[in-house]
């Protein structure tokens, strides 16, 4: 069977640290929300953990990393509703270590900060199971980061305070001293602290802080729907509640905040704040989005199809062994998919890229030679028209007929057959992996979908299209736009009722990315 090759590359990081232990708890920081800035340790435990529990404010992308039989578990909390007290969470994390599950506790933020990640260890030890803990990058440093406002800077901001503002400042019996934190002479990084907002202006301000001190409030900071708010400490109640800013926020007081101006960077990008619908398989969705997210956009996966093994395993191996045995002189891929589907077959056979020794090499496009060149594996030809007919001419081009392997889909277009074989190829087809219609889109992404609350949807093969249009009941919305990787792709859009507001070109993942912007801005 084909394994994803996000969750294989993160299991055999090779900083990434041991795998997930049995019998005992990891208590991993997740960072901000960028699931970018996840560290390797982390992505190591997630890719061999048995069980995992999870918060809210996690970035929930990096669960793809889990094993596909790993339990998932939703242990998130709202500051007015907990699906489990802290309590139940300990217990939860201990029972299941006790029962020989392989645990993470994946934690938003850092654990050790301003987090309950020290009373979880503390229940693991006084159980007496193993735990560890791994560090994650805070969101009070990191989302002013992502605004363009440092937490220090010479001359202006020595150092940082890190502060609760879940506390309200108008208690006698509050652990915060707000005095004290209006005489710091550096830049104060509150967090929990929209609800009471009000209260921590005041109390700084009557603490002697300077009404006029900058200040700025960010919002799902790191993520593509951040957002920024700059006011003054005398200002900055008033304008929050005038425009409805909510929490989650990291609320920055001090000059520092000020330099927004000059440094912002993560939302300034082409696509920042622009919502994307990516149909496709998980693993493809993974890769989509990494190119979508680097431009700034909110990539929303939902696959359409999903990739399962082959009905004929044996005809695959088949396949594999005549390789071995130098009975083709090519073998064209078609798909990423393919490719790792004929190297885990040959794997599978006992075999190694050597078997492959005797054949070249064509990949149907950029993607799919990047595939091969991960394996070590290159190339020999790549069309210039990334499409399978494009393939088949380029095939031709290079001379006399030859003997061809195509592992591919069982759903796979016969055009690349049917030009080879008119030329006199011998052409041996299997099929690696089929493509099985998803029964419904994932419940977010179809509310949104409704909603109107998305703005592009990326396109990336006719199946899709059809699968997207059947799971739907018909076509999209009309207000969402439309981007199509090629015109094979935008011929099925079009045949079923959809509007393309642009088309890639070249047609492969960059290409379709620049047709995303040109369809945001259409």
């Amino acid at each position: 069977m084909t394994v994803d090759p996000l969750r294989r590359a993160a299991a055999e990081l090779p900083f990434g640290g041991p795998p997930a232990d049995p019998g005992s708890v990891a208590i991993v920081g997740a960072g901000p929300g960028d699931p970018g800035l996840i560290s390797l340790r982390a992505a190591r435990l997630l890719s061999t953990a048995s069980l995992v529990a999870y918060d809210r404010l996690a970035p929930q992308e990096a669960l793809a990393l889990c094993p596909p039989d790993c339990e998932l578990l939703d242990v998130g909390k709202l500051p007015e509703r907990h699906k489990l007290t802290q309590d139940e969470i300990n217990d939860r994390l201990v029972a299941a270590a006790q029962a020989g599950h392989a645990v993470v506790r994946w934690k938003g933020g850092d654990p050790f900060v301003l987090a309950r990640g020290s009373e979880e260890g503390q229940a693991c030890r006084a159980a007496g199971v193993p735990f560890e803990v791994v560090p994650g990058i805070t969101s009070g440093v990191a989302a002013p980061a992502y605004a363009g406002i440092p937490a220090t800077h010479r001359g202006t901001a020595a150092g940082f305070a890190v502060v609760t503002g879940h506390e309200d400042p108008t208690k006698p019996d509050a652990q915060v001293d707000w005095s004290a934190l209006a005489a710091f002479p550096g830049t104060l990084l509150v967090y929990m602290g929209v609800g009471r907002l009000r209260g921590i202006a005041d109390a700084l301000r009557a603490g002697g802080r300077d009404p006029d001190t900058p200040v700025a409030l960010v919002r799902w900071g790191t993520t593509p729907v951040q957002e920024v708010l700059r006011a003054t400490l005398a200002t900055v109640a008033d304008e929050v509640e005038a425009v409805g800013f909510g929490a989650p926020a990291i609320i920055v007081v001090g000059e520092v905040a000020a330099l927004r101006a000059e440094l912002a960077w993560f939302d300034t990008r082409p696509l920042h704040g622009v919502s994307v619908l990516v149909p496709r398989t998980r693993q493809q969705a993974s890769e989509l989005s990494e190119r979508l997210r680097a431009r700034g956009a909110e990539p929303v996966e939902a696959p359409t199809i999903a990739i399962e093994p082959t009905r004929e395993p044996e005809a695959l191996l088949a396949a594999a062994h005549a390789l071995r045995e130098g009975a083709h002189d090519w073998v064209a891929l078609t798909s990423v998919n393919g490719v790792e589907a004929l190297l885990d077959a040959i794997a599978e056979a006992g075999g190694d890229a050597r078997w492959l020794a005797g054949a070249r090499l064509a990949a149907v496009g950029s993607g799919t030679a990047e595939a091969l060149a991960r394996h070590g594996l290159r190339a020999d030809l790549v069309p210039d028209r990334f499409t399978t007919r494009g393939l088949a001419e380029a095939l031709v081009a290079t001379g006399a007929p030859a003997r061809i392997l195509l592992p591919r889909a069982d759903l796979a277009s016969p055009v690349l057959t049917e030009v080879l074989a008119d030329a006199g190829w011998t052409v041996a087809e299997v099929e690696a992996y089929r493509t099985v219609p998803a029964s419904a889109l994932p419940d977010a992404a179809a509310r949104r979908l409704a909603e109107g609350d998305l703005d592009v949807i990326a396109l990336a093969s006719s199946s899709t299209v059809r699968n997207l249009v059947d799971l739907l009941g018909g076509p999209p919305p009309h207000q969402v736009r439309i981007a199509a990787i090629g015109p094979v792709t935008a011929a099925t859009c079009r045949e079923l009722g959809l509007r393309v507001d642009a088309e890639a070109e070249p047609h492969d993942l960059d290409g379709l990315v620049a047709a995303v912007e040109r369809a945001a801005t259409a």
